[in-house]
């Protein structure tokens, strides 16, 4: 797979013609029929409103059911402690690296049972290598390890990594992740307490919100996604995940599933599927913090949501059939699966769909046939704002801070989830439409930026 740099991507004249014709030509087919039958606006209005009040009714639905403390079990001390290897791809993350580093040395795990591998690119551009070959010679518990292999994108990246990680059990970080002192012995103790759990998942806790507006709605989007949506799972027993930003794994589990899949743009959601497909145990635990930097740019946020889009959209399609009839998944996770692959298409529908609401001031009526209607937008409305409140309660309770500006941003949120639709729909046209090449895009630092 490819690899560019957010800072290379440009903006064509050309391709955005094309990408507005092809949107054109896909709304004239959806809205074609009203043309013969006079009740379709009202019809595909009314599909629009069902989809949002799902899509946006789960978020509620997993803020309110996460008040519950997650049930961290108690480190075994009188066990032999597993050996662990720290995993941190590294390209081009000069800006972000040494607080990763300095957030390793405070780990409170044992020093013989700990090493930290940092892989970096050769052909990065900034002192990335410096850095990773100055952690190691001046600590034991640091490997750096140069990568020579050209592209790939992060999969390949961790896969190499992994060649030559020794411990027991893996920690995989991005390299702007910082961990929380206690994290790994709060995840080691997950992997003592069931030798079937394969998966460890922890909170990615962001914290550059004032950074940017979008820093800001993007930080609150992985709020609601991460200590929500993810931990919900865990509780209700659905389709667990874990985001590649950061997860604990068993080193046998790559023995027996193979090393995290080259060919697709989200490495991690594929293999939370293949650890579901083989019957073992994916567990959430939100205590489990490492603190992240979302990005603050338009340039970086959208290379990133569009790898993340189209990545989903190629998983959705690999596993919406495959993981509901798969007898190794609990019927609980199997319909929690083809909800969640579907609704990684959904939001394309949606996007397409919703400036339906505008012909309402040229008189064409787009009321729904739903009962309650004006009810039900209100709700819609409100839901959001409601979940990241919850969020919010639940973060003050257990003592974690948010900068001021968090808790001003659910007002607008619904602005930034409109421009990511716009995402989405830019994502389908590059995977379905036009055929494009998976390219991976890396995701620019805050510090990287603003010296640029």
């Amino acid at each position: 797979m490819e690899v560019e740099t957010a800072e290379s991507q440009q903006f064509s004249f050309w391709y955005g013609l094309r990408y507005i014709s092809a949107a054109i030509l896909i709304s004239a087919f959806l809205y074609a029929p009203a043309l013969v039958f006079s009740s379709w606006i009202r019809v595909l209005t009314s599909l629009m409103l069902v989809a949002l009040l799902f899509l946006t009714g789960r978020a509620l639905f997993s803020a309110l059911i996460t008040f519950v403390r997650p049930r961290t079990p108690e480190l075994d001390d009188e066990a032999e402690l597993p050996s662990v290897s720290v995993v941190i791809p590294a390209y081009n993350e000069a800006a972000v690296l040494p607080e990763t580093i300095e957030a390793c040395k405070s780990l409170g795990y044992d020093d013989d049972k700990l090493e930290v591998i940092l892989c970096y690119e050769a052909d990065s551009v900034d002192n990335t290598e410096e850095i990773c070959e100055s952690a190691a010679r001046d600590s034991d518990r640091f490997v750096a390890v140069r990568r020579d292999e050209p592209g790939g994108g992060k999969a390949k990246a961790t896969n190499y990594a992994l060649r030559h990680a020794t411990g027991e059990i893996i920690a995989s970080i991005d390299a702007d992740h910082r961990f929380k002192p206690d994290a790994i012995k709060r995840a080691v103790a997950w992997f003592q307490r069931d030798e079937d759990i394969w998966c460890v998942k922890g909170r990615c806790y962001g914290d550059n919100a004032e950074d940017s507006l979008l820093a800001l709605h993007a930080t609150i989007e992985r709020h609601i996604a991460e200590k929500g949506d993810l931990f919900a799972r865990q509780l209700f027993g659905g389709f667990t995940i874990f985001g590649g930003g950061q997860a604990f794994f068993r080193k046998k589990m790559f023995d027996e599933l193979g090393e995290f899949d080259e060919t697709v743009l989200v490495e991690d959601i594929d293999m939370s599927s293949k650890i579901h497909q083989y019957g073992k145990k994916l567990r959430v635990d939100p205590s489990i913090i490492t603190f992240e930097e979302n990005p603050a740019t338009l340039q970086s946020w959208w290379s990133q949501r569009k790898r993340w889009a189209r990545g989903w959209m190629q998983v959705a399609f690999r596993y919406l059939t495959r993981l509901p009839r798969n007898r190794n998944v609990s019927p609980t996770a199997r319909i929690d699966s083809a909800f969640t692959f579907f609704y990684a298409l959904v939001p394309v529908f949606v996007a397409f769909t919703f400036p339906l609401l505008a012909l309402a001031y040229f008189g064409i009526n787009t009321s729904t046939y739903l009962p309650f209607e004006q009810s039900l937008w209100r709700i819609l409305a409100a839901a959001p704002a409601l979940a990241v409140g919850c969020v919010f309660i639940q973060d003050y309770r257990d003592g974690l801070s948010h900068d001021w500006r968090e808790y001003l941003a659910p007002v607008t949120l619904w602005f930034y989830l409109a421009l990511q639709s716009i995402v989405y729909v830019v994502s389908f046209l590059d995977e379905v439409v036009f055929g494009r090449p998976s390219v991976y895009v890396t995701t620019a630092r805050v510090e990287s930026e603003a010296g640029d």
